[in-house]
């Protein structure tokens, strides 16, 4: 089942994300967590997660035998990227001032 996240994913991936930040600014800081988190994985990991989330019709199984993986590994990308996601856009705040802090010493 879908949660928040997915649903999140897919609106990024499909430009649907972009439309909604011209109209409410708070989907900017979304475009930009998401952003940052593709950016720090690794160039197969990033594959994934794009190809799954633009293709809405795209299963699991489908994608497993596009890149020749086993279903348990993507998923354990998805779910990581997932966790990365949620803990930036809940906690990306405190982590910036902790850097800023860091930094100052």
């Amino acid at each position: 089942m879908a949660d928040s996240t997915d649903k999140l994913l897919r609106n990024y991936f499909s430009g649907r994300l972009k439309l909604m930040a011209e109209i409410d600014t708070r989907y900017k800081r979304d475009i930009a967590d998401i952003t940052f988190c593709l950016s720090v994985l690794k160039p197969e990991h990033q594959q994934v997660i794009k190809r799954y989330y633009s293709d809405k019709f795209l299963t699991w199984d489908e994608l497993c035998n596009e890149v020749g993986m086993s279903n348990t590994s993507l998923r354990t990308w998805r779910n990581d990227f997932k966790k990365l996601l949620v803990m930036l856009s809940q906690h990306g705040d405190e982590f910036i001032r902790l850097r800023h802090e860091a930094l100052q010493v």
